[in-house]
């Protein structure tokens, strides 16, 4: 099979600018977690197709604007996270939880009408949230959340309202366009080689693949059961789990998330986030699945630390291989073929190609 996602779309600055517009402000983006947002006035500020967002409990709701003050243009969260009210530090201008200014100081200098304040209103986005997943929308229209994610609605829901313990956060630079990283998760083909003494160690194998909407899943068997041998041992606290799989899962929510998980024991989820045509920025978060109490024994604090050095580890060997891909592709004259094993990763250039036609 041809691959559809030409060299070029790998490193052109001007693609990268067309993805902005034409892709990431059509889909829903991750923006969190619900834990994020447990106090009021938290917030996140993420940039969303090019536009500086601000994701904020207000009076008790996930709410999305604009970070930008209708007064005189200044960011308004100036930190990505924070608990703050929802207040510009340039001049003070307040504003309430449907982002119409309330609190200006020397107000009566402004002598705003109610309805021109109204005017003022920071432009607000569309937010959802799916299980402990927090997700938004740039542009405006009738798909809903659950519309997008399709048939894999409820296994996310399932998956993220079982994520327990955080017991790591990884964020790694990546010099590669974000592409390329994405594509290499959704293949196995190069895992003999990359990960030689990592990944190909779990034995996970197969290709039971599911696609719905625009995302796709693997379920893989691995080499060695949940109960077999030491591993009876070191799995025995997460028994009376509420979520449990065979072997391995792995899927995308398109353009960018990628959510796994072994046994249903321990949970990664990854966001891969472009900063430039030709950098990208890798967020890892490893969970243990939740469990009555996170007292956990000394056997299983190793156990999290060699979850957290294998996972390391395996992200490691493939930004370095990412960053060999990208420098082939300045080069190349191949569109690039696509193997079975590789059918995820035509999807997703498919998938692609239907945004940025």
């Amino acid at each position: 099979m041809k691959a559809l996602i030409k060299p070029n779309e790998y490193f052109e600055k001007e693609i990268f600018e067309d993805e902005k517009v034409k892709l990431f402000s059509q889909c829903w983006n991750f923006i969190g977690f619900i834990n994020d947002f447990t106090e009021i006035n938290d917030f996140i500020v993420s940039e969303i197709s090019g536009v500086s967002v601000i994701i904020q409990n207000l009076k008790g709701k996930i709410r999305a604007f604009k970070n930008v003050c209708s007064h005189r243009h200044s960011i308004i969260q100036t930190s990505k996270k924070g608990n703050r009210p929802l207040m510009c530090p340039y001049h003070g201008w307040a504003y309430n939880d449907k982002g119409i200014p309330f609190g200006i100081p020397k107000k009566p200098f402004f002598n705003f009408t109610k309805e021109e304040l109204e005017c003022l209103k920071l432009q607000e986005y569309s937010v959802e949230i799916c299980g402990s997943l927090v997700f938004l929308k740039i542009k405006e229209d009738e798909i809903t959340l659950q519309d997008y994610l399709g048939d894999f609605y409820g296994e996310i829901e399932t998956m993220s309202n079982n994520f327990g313990k955080l017991i790591d956060l990884n964020e790694i630079e990546i010099a590669c366009n974000w592409k390329i990283v994405v594509e290499n998760t959704l293949e196995s083909y190069h895992v003999a080689l990359i990960h030689s003494e990592t990944f190909k160690k779990l034995g996970a194998d197969g290709l039971d693949f599911s696609f719905s909407s625009d995302h796709s899943m693997w379920n893989a068997d691995v080499l060695i059961k949940e109960n077999e041998g030491k591993q009876a041992k070191v799995h025995k606290p997460f028994q009376e789990r509420n979520y449990k799989i065979n072997g391995y899962k792995h899927l995308i929510v398109f353009p960018n998330i990628l959510i796994s998980s072994t046994y249903g024991i321990s949970f990664n989820l990854s966001q891969i986030i472009p900063l430039t045509e030709d950098k990208t920025l890798f967020k890892s978060f490893v969970f243990m699945t939740k469990k009555e109490s996170n007292n956990g024994s000394i056997l299983e604090k190793v156990y999290e630390e060699s979850l957290v050095d294998f996972n390391r580890k395996v992200f490691d060997e493939d930004k370095t291989i990412c960053q060999e891909v990208q420098k082939g592709v300045k080069f190349s004259s191949y569109d690039g073929e696509l193997s079975q094993e590789e059918e995820r990763v035509l999807f997703f250039q498919e998938k692609y190609k239907k945004y940025l036609k």
